[in-house]
């Protein structure tokens, strides 16, 4: 039975992001603020949904400006470092994100329990989802879908997010693996609680926090996940 005061938490936590959610999708769609990188759409949604409104401020100051602009032109000073990094951390975080509700959903539809399997299954599925999503979204971006855009794609991604994406995916695995075993270990983690997607959220910001640090260092290098 899991304590009344962390279920309500839990859905306080998810309507904030739900709300989040819903600010972006409205100035995106209804106020026509659309991103010059169309992938930048869903990448902003879902960084809201996990992180809230601290997202919605990131969006506002380093995802909007982006949309309200026409495309920098090379003579054009470069955007600052600090909104490459917003963007390429939200963009792999995203991927992360998606990553870990599509396998935990998954494995949940397929009767797999975390409380009686080990969870290395649950991150093994975790990353192998976030890099496809991160290859899939990349070949959707450009023209054509030929088995030669897919390797583009996949090359991409391997030198451009993947040092990103494992920083993400090594601080949810650890967060969720204390959760499991340590802060919640009376309470079931499953997909069909409430308390699960808020302790997800939790180790999504952590790995959003957590990332950052690479993604700083692969943008100095000239490493971008997007165009800008």
């Amino acid at each position: 039975m899991q304590p009344t005061w962390l279920v309500a938490l839990s859905w306080v936590s998810l309507a904030l992001g739900v709300v989040s959610f819903a600010i972006v999708l409205a100035d995106t769609y209804l106020r026509g603020h659309r991103q010059p990188v169309k992938v930048m759409e869903i990448v902003w949604l879902v960084t809201v949904l996990y992180v809230g409104p601290a997202a919605v401020r990131l969006y506002w100051h380093w995802g909007r400006p982006e949309a309200l602009s026409p495309r920098r032109r090379e003579d054009q000073p470069r955007r600052p470092h600090r909104g490459i990094t917003v963007t390429k951390v939200s963009r792999c975080g995203a991927h992360c994100a998606l990553g870990f509700i599509v396998a935990e959903v998954a494995l949940y539809a397929v009767r797999f329990d975390p409380a009686q399997h080990p969870l290395w299954i649950t991150y093994a599925g975790d990353y192998v989802a976030a890099v496809t999503i991160a290859v899939l979204l990349r070949v959707l971006e450009g023209p054509g879908r030929s088995v030669a855009r897919i390797w583009r794609a996949l090359t991409a991604v391997v030198s451009v997010e993947l040092v990103t994406i494992t920083a993400f995916e090594a601080a949810l695995f650890a967060w969720l693996t204390l959760a499991h075993h340590m802060i919640f270990p009376e309470v079931p983690l499953r997909p069909d609680s409430p308390t699960f997607w808020f302790a997800a959220q939790i180790g999504l910001i952590a790995g959003f926090i957590t990332a950052w640090p690479a993604a700083s260092w692969q943008v100095g290098r000239g490493l971008r996940a997007a165009p800008h």
